[in-house]
C-alpha cells in the first residue's frame, strides 16, 4: 500500500507525531541515520511556532483593521459636524464653493479611510485660511482635522504594514511545514532500505505496509429490496480490487453500532431474520489482504 505525507497542517502534524515516536521505538535498532525522533521533534515544534506565530499575526491584523474602523468613525463624525456647520455660510446644497472642503460633486461624507484622508487635509486647508469659520467648543478647528488626518494615517500604515508582515509569516510557516513534510517522505524512503515492505514495524511510524495489496474502493450504489416480512436481497457493483465484502446491519433503536452479518463473495446477498416493525440500516464494504474500503452508503428498510 502507498504511503502519502498529509497536504492539510494539522494532518501533517499528526502524521509527523505518528513518525517521531516509531522512531523513537525502533529508530536505534534499524537504524535510522537522518530522520531520527530528535530531528523529527526538531521539525515539528518549528512548524508549531510558525502556526502560532502567524494566528498571532491574523489576531494582530484584526485589531488593527478594527482600530482603523473606530478611527474612520470618528472622522466621519467631524466632518458631518464641520459639513453642518459650514452649510449656514457655503450653502445646504452642493455647489462649487464647497470644493475647497474636499466635498466634491456631493456633500455625502465618504465611507472609507482612503477616501476620508483626503478630505480630512481639505479641511484643514480650509480651516486654515478661514479661521472664522473654525468653532473650537465643537472642536471644529484646523488643528483637529490635522490630527485625526494623522490618526487615520497611522492606523491604516499599520495594517498595511500587518498585512505584509502575516504574508511574510504565512511564508514561513508553509516553508516550515514543507522542511516537515520532506522529512516524512525522507523517512519513508530511508525506511524502505531499513525494512522489508510487509514488516509490521512501518505501522508503529502511522504508516501502510507498501508491500501490502491497496485496499478496495468503496462500494457504489447498494440497493436493497424487501423479499418477504424478514428478509432483504442485497445488491452492489463491484469495486476495484475487491476479494469479498462485509456486510452490516444495525437495528435503530436497538443496535448502537453496525453489526457485522455476513461476508460473501458475491455482488449479492439476502439479509435474512430481520426483527419485524423495525428500521434497519445496511451498509457495505469491499475487503481484501490490503484492508477495508470504505463504507457504502447507507440503506435504510422498514420491516412489516
Amino acid at each position: 500500500m502507498k504511503n502519502t505525507v498529509p497536504q492539510t497542517l494539522a494532518a501533517l502534524q499528526t502524521a509527523a507525531h505518528k513518525a517521531a515516536y516509531g522512531s523513537g521505538l525502533y529508530g536505534a535498532g534499524l537504524p535510522l541515520f537522518q530522520n531520527t525522533q530528535t530531528n523529527i521533534n526538531v521539525d515539528i515544534n518549528a512548524l508549531v511556532v510558525s502556526i502560532l506565530a502567524h494566528g498571532t499575526g491574523k489576531t494582530e491584523l484584526a485589531i488593527r483593521r478594527e482600530m482603523t474602523r473606530t478611527k474612520v468613525d470618528i472622522s466621519r463624525q467631524f466632518l458631518t459636524l464641520g459639513r453642518d456647520t459650514f452649510k449656514p455660510v457655503l450653502g445646504s446644497e452642493y455647489n462649487q464653493s464647497w470644493d475647497l472642503t474636499g466635498l466634491v460633486g456631493s456633500l455625502v461624507i465618504p465611507r472609507t479611510a482612503d477616501e476620508l484622508l483626503p478630505v480630512l487635509t481639505s479641511f484643514k486647508g480650509f480651516l486654515t485660511v478661514n479661521p472664522a469659520l473654525e468653532v473650537p467648543n465643537k472642536e471644529i478647528t484646523a488643528d483637529k482635522a490635522d490630527a485625526l488626518f494623522e490618526d487615520l494615517k497611522d492606523a491604516v500604515n499599520a495594517v498595511d504594514g500587518q498585512e505584509t508582515n502575516l504574508g511574510i509569516l504565512m511564508k514561513a510557516r508553509d516553508a516550515k511545514a514543507e522542511i516537515l513534510s520532506k522529512r516524512l517522505s525522507d523517512l519513508i524512503q530511508e525506511l524502505h532500505m531499513r525494512m522489508d515492505g510487509l514488516d509490521d514495524r512501518w505501522k508503529a511510524f502511522g504508516f501502510n505496509l507498501p508491500g501490502a495489496q491497496e485496499t478496495p474502493d468503496g462500494i457504489g450504489a447498494l440497493t436493497a429490496v424487501l423479499i418477504g416480512p424478514n428478509t432483504a436481497a442485497l445488491k452492489w457493483a463491484a469495486p476495484a480490487r475487491a476479494e469479498y465484502y462485509h456486510v452490516f446491519k444495525r437495528v435503530v433503536g436497538v443496535d448502537a453500532d453496525f453489526v457485522l452479518v455476513g461476508s460473501p463473495a458475491d455482488l449479492d446477498f439476502n439479509l435474512e431474520n430481520l426483527p419485524a416493525n423495525a428500521h434497519v440500516e445496511i451498509v457495505v464494504t469491499a475487503v481484501n489482504s490490503g484492508g477495508e474500503g470504505q463504507r457504502s452508503e447507507t440503506v435504510t428498510l422498514v420491516t412489516h
